[in-house]
């Protein structure tokens, strides 16, 4: 299987920029290159014995007839190195390893073992230099160098492991959701030509309910992994519009026909900045969370917000509902993927909630308001006040 990323140049530059991966670093690196270029050799052959020593990998080479193909390839991964490092063909094939390493399957262990293999090399050949400083200036340009190879790989790695575990999340989605279908129309066909007082025709209706339940639980699967692979894109959002987005898409259900939802929110603090979409969606599960759970006999939902009295940078949304408050051992595990206190629930909209969150540099938590229901406090980015309005950009 091959796993065709394209090349996040810019995600790359950034991982440069925070190590401090600089022009000067890179010319002390340059006036050795030739001494580091002749041990090409030495390290492809190095570096294979390093492994060819362990048994587990030992091994894994064993089943690779092409051991001088193998060497070859980490040959020509150390020249660019020291040939091009930061340039448009290295960075591809820094990049490009790392996808190689998810399509092979190779130990995540084991990649990072092998860098250390590399900066215990780099060291070892700088110690032989006669350099004024011992070397010091030139080792940090190495261990910088080494840290950004390790970034980049593992970026290229969880980016391709994320896109084999959405292709599968996928077509378990599509195989499940068409037999579902034709389940749930079959049965309900059945059910009407059923007396409704029978007990066959709660049967029935028990089945319709559980097929539903797995037809939500295939929905909100796919759209937890979808969140989860993809990278946010930064922008200074609405709150009021998110939430009024979130509440008309709950506007067909059944129980916000008769729900009471009352808003209060901060006009010092109208706008959030994270994804827009991750946001909605974030909004979205919760109040679909506090729709269902809210007392039937007084269904109210109370949401309100301020700015955080520790963070001016933060913003505060409270959703409050009357619904019955969890039990303590309960509450530690409602964040649970597919735990649920509801019999049709999917378990997966605090799940949700949590990961757009988080993943948008926000939290949030639950907690109990002995005899009166549950508040939700959703923790999220806002502009600094008197700062210039933010453009899109990709979270790092």
């Amino acid at each position: 299987m091959r796993i065709d990323i394209p090349v996040p140049i810019e995600k790359l530059t950034w991982f440069q920029e925070k190590l401090g991966l600089g022009d000067e670093d890179l010319r002390r690196i340059g006036a050795c290159r030739t001494v580091f270029l002749e041990r090409t050799v030495e390290f492809a052959e190095s570096f294979y014995q390093f492994f060819h020593e362990i048994p587990e990998t030992r091994i894994i080479l064993g089943h690779d007839r092409r051991s001088l193909h193998l060497r070859k390839l980490w040959g020509q991964w150390y020249r660019l190195l020291f040939e091009d490092p930061l340039g448009r063909k290295g960075l591809t094939y820094l990049w490009r390893s790392g996808l190689r390493h998810v399509e092979v399957n190779v130990d995540k262990r084991y990649i990072n073992l092998g860098y250390a293999f590399v900066r215990q090399f780099f060291h070892r050949i700088a110690s032989t230099l006669p350099i004024e400083d011992g070397g010091g200036a030139l080792l940090l340009a190495l261990d910088k160098l080494v840290d950004f190879c390790v970034l980049v790989e593992t970026q290229a790695y969880i980016a391709a492991s994320s896109q084999c575990d959405m292709e599968v999340v996928k077509g378990i989605s599509h195989q499940v959701r068409n037999p579902l279908t034709v389940i749930g129309g079959n049965v309900l066909r059945l059910q009407r030509n059923v007396d409704p007082g029978s007990p066959l025709f709660k049967t029935y209706e028990t089945i319709l309910l559980e097929s539903k339940r797995l037809e939500a639980m295939v929905r909100d699967t796919t759209v937890y992994s979808e969140l989860y692979q993809k990278e946010p894109l930064v922008v200074e959002s609405s709150l009021e519009v998110i939430i009024k987005k979130a509440l008309k898409r709950l506007g067909t259900m059944e129980k916000m026909k008769t729900a009471r939802v009352e808003t209060a929110l901060d006009p010092e603090v109208p706008l959030v900045r994270g994804d827009r979409v991750d946001i909605e969606t974030l909004f979205y599960y919760l109040l679909l969370n506090s729709l269902e759970a809210a007392d039937p006999a007084d269904p109210l939902i109370r949401i309100s917000s301020k700015r955080a009295d520790s963070d001016d940078a933060i913003v505060e949304v409270e959703i409050f509902n009357t619904g019955h408050s969890p039990s303590p051992e309960d509450m530690e595990n409602v964040f649970v993927p597919f735990f649920s206190l509801k019999q049709y629930g999917t378990g997966l909209d605090l799940p949700i909630a949590l990961l757009a969150a988080r993943k948008n540099l926000g939290d949030l938590y639950l907690e109990s308001v002995a005899g009166k229901g549950v508040r939700c406090v959703i923790r999220l980015p806002a502009p600094v006040p008197g700062s210039p309005p933010s453009r899109e950009t990709r979270s790092p």
